[in-house]
């Protein structure tokens, strides 16, 4: 039909539906309900009040739009009839196709027959009846309810909740059921006689989460059944039983809470019933939170606490050997850094003694960069300070500060150098102490430093190779004035800090006497994407002053270090491989890790090697030879594969696993785990569980359509 046939029709309509809706109709009057109308057709009877359209009949209301091939307005019943097929698409994102309805005048009340409706493009219903009353409730008796697509060979959904009524309700955002049975594949699973859900525009409302059921050989059967509270807007709660078949249960909780400047989340589980233990409180607590103040200053704090050293592993909560709590005031601006806090350590180990781990009250920490230079040159100084509490009245006091002083330099021929001086100085306070006992000392530590590295470049056709040669010579004195150390027990020696002042990672012991670090490093750059390199270097020292002990890793005893060496492999977003290591002259590796991870559109895996001597300082007699395996693998849009595992190569045996699949398609999401912890990761008996969650998606929650295609099979 022709636009301008159409465009006088709808005048036509027009005109008469004033006429239908003016006074003395108050209903009409008092909605203010504006209807507009498009047909290829319209009659229009005064005599008996009956108005009929057919033909690509287009009618526009506030609620939306309602298309058929024929409908009939009858002013003495103030009803609108529908015989034929119809779709009604309605601003509250919910889509209707039903055989037939008769509605009010206003589209706003009604009746329709064979009805199906898609709500929020997420949850489906079908219904030989269909009643929409107050403008806002849409009722569904004998309705069937899914978020599952239905496929023409197969009619049966993966799930669906089947109802004597289905009540949605559009301004309290909530979908009601009454004698409600879940079936799953075709088969009864659950019944309730009331059930209620959000509809899925909602996104945090008071209910039920997943369950998860489990079985292990340490608490048998188990099933876990999470209750999310909301509290307000900007706060929830979710309460976790857990109940096993051995008679163990606990009380799980976690509390959020979201303020105008920051967030806190509190959690923990209670033991109510425990036959793993005969000790009478059992539980843990955790707790973290961030809050911006004014100025740029942030605080952040954690609590975390446990009843004894195995709750949380025997109940799954993590294997954790030292828990810390803290809390940290710190403000961060382009030239400085101000830090202040307190903090404690828990240890769950069986060889440390928590009364010998200190607490710290506080610590404090400021450097800030000067922003004019020196001599060329940029200063920043530092200051910082701490306190050390233990039983029996043991204390420790540090006060210290340090200048640097740092100049670049580059020359026309592309040498790159600098030059580098500092000056720190600590005073200690001990009472007490059990290595130190009561006493006061100072010391200062001055500290020169120059660097020369030159970086050589060629390109040969899309590739370009650089080599670097450098050299960095540090002096500082061959004595300390002082011999406490509480905070650099421990060194770590490797490429990454080859070219490190001082490789002590604490403020009470510094690296001295005269030395030389020498290494060269090699990188290849392909147009292509593809990049490799290595880097190797060792330190020659004037005098062995004997900081670094001959019988640990460390591999910087003596005159000479070992050889610290690092190379890489990788691929942009594909391929990576990592390798660090230390040997010495006769090739005798120390340390040895490497990492290599793959990514595709189906695999996503990583391996980590790790080969570690005999350390003293950390107490491990035994060689560290370990591989562990990360892998996921997409079978398809539905299906994913993954594996975790970590083998002990020295023992030949293995320390822990976890294998998972997941089915996931638009409706339902499936997890199943099972998860392996042998005595060779230290736990005196091995566990093994076995997880199982199932998420009906769509069921008070949203779907994630982008995911998962149409698909008819599994």
């Amino acid at each position: 039909m022709p636009f301008r046939a159409k465009f006088l029709l709808f005048l036509i309509w027009t005109l008469a539906l004033c006429s239908l809706i003016a006074p003395p109709r108050a209903n009409a009057q008092s909605s203010g309900e504006k209807i507009a109308l498009l047909a290829d057709s319209v009659q229009f009877d005064s005599r008996t009040g009956v108005l009929s359209a057919t033909g690509n009949v287009e009618i526009y209301f506030s609620q939306g739009v309602l298309r058929t091939s024929k409908v009939v307005f009858f002013e003495k019943d103030n009803r609108i009839e529908v015989a034929e097929p119809l779709v009604l698409n309605s601003r509250q994102e919910l889509t209707l196709a039903a055989a037939s309805a008769v509605f009010d005048i206003n589209l706003e009340n009604g009746l329709i027959k064979g009805a199906q409706v898609l709500l929020q493009e997420q949850i489906q219903f079908a219904t030989a009846e269909y009643q929409r009353t107050e403008n806002r409730f849409n009722v569904f008796n004998e309705g069937v309810a899914s978020s599952c697509y239905i496929c023409d060979k197969n009619q049966t959904p993966f799930w669906q909740i089947r109802a004597k009524r289905i009540v949605h309700d559009e301004e309290r955002k909530r979908i009601y059921f009454e004698k409600a049975t879940l079936d799953f594949l075709g088969v009864p699973i659950f019944y309730a006689p009331h059930l209620r859900i959000p509809d899925p525009s909602v996104e945090r409302a008071t209910g039920f989460l997943v369950p998860r059921f489990s079985t292990s050989n340490t608490l048998g059967y188990g099933v876990k059944l999470p209750y999310f509270i909301t509290l307000g807007d900007h706060a929830d709660l979710t309460l976790s039983p857990f109940i096993s078949s051995k008679e163990s249960a606990y009380l799980e909780a976690l509390y959020r809470q979201v303020f105008r400047n920051g967030e806190i989340e509190v959690g923990g589980a209670i033991a109510l019933a425990d036959t793993l233990s005969e000790t009478s409180f059992r539980g843990f607590l955790t707790s973290e939170g961030i809050f911006r103040l004014q100025n740029d200053y942030k605080l952040t704090f954690g609590v975390n606490l446990a009843s004894d050293a195995d709750f949380r592993t025997q109940y799954g909560f993590g294997d954790e050997d030292r828990l810390s709590s803290f809390i940290d005031l710190t403000r961060t601006t382009k030239t400085s850094f101000f830090s202040i806090g307190t903090s404690r350590i828990q240890s769950l180990r069986e060889n440390e003694i928590d009364e010998e781990i200190p607490v710290v009250l506080p610590e404090f920490y400021y450097r800030k960069r000067l922003d004019s230079p020196i001599l060329g040159g940029l200063v920043s100084y530092e200051l910082n300070s701490v306190s050390l509490l233990r039983e029996k009245n043991n204390e420790f006091v540090r006060v210290g500060g340090k200048v640097n002083w740092r100049r670049n330099w580059q020359s026309e021929n592309g040498l790159i150098g600098s030059y580098y001086g500092a000056l720190s100085g600590n005073v200690y306070s001990t009472h007490n102490h059990i290595d130190y006992g009561t006493s006061s000392e100072a010391e200062v530590a001055p500290l020169l430093a120059t660097e020369l590295s030159w970086p050589l470049a060629k390109q040969v056709g899309t590739v370009t190779h650089v080599i670097e040669p450098m050299a960095q010579l540090v002096w500082s004195p061959d004595k300390s004035t002082s011999s406490i150390n509480e905070d650099s027990d421990q060194v770590e020696f490797e490429q990454a800090n080859l070219f490190s002042y001082d490789r002590f990672p604490g403020f009470d012991e510094t690296e001295r006497g005269l030395r030389l670090n020498l290494g060269v490093a090699y990188r290849h750059y392909n147009a292509e994407g593809w990049s490799y390199g290595a880097t190797v270097g060792r330190v020659f020292r004037q005098k062995d002053l004997g900081q670094f002990d001959a019988t640990n890793t460390t591999g910087l005893s003596g005159r000479t270090s070992d050889y610290a060496s690092s190379f890489f492999l990788t691929y942009p977003d594909k391929f990576d491989l990592i390798n660090r290591s230390l040997f010495n002259d006769d090739l005798v590796i120390a340390k040895n890790e490497t990492q290599v991870s793959y990514k595709s559109q189906k695999w996503d895996a990583s391996a980590t090697y790790v080969w570690l001597k005999e350390d003293v300082i950390q107490n491990q007699t035994d060689k560290q030879h370990e591989l562990h395996l990360d892998v996921d693998y997409l079978r398809n849009q539905n299906w994913t594969y993954s594996a975790d595992w970590r083998q002990n190569l020295n023992l030949g045996k293995a320390i822990e696993g976890e294998l998972g699949v997941r089915y996931k398609n638009e409706c339902v999401e499936v997890n199943f785990s099972l998860s392996i912890e042998f005595a060779a990761s230290g736990i005196a008996d091995p566990k093994r569980e076995f997880g199982l969650t199932v998420a009906l998606t769509g069921l008070g929650n949203r779907q994630n359509q982008s995911a998962q295609a149409r698909r008819c099979a599994l």
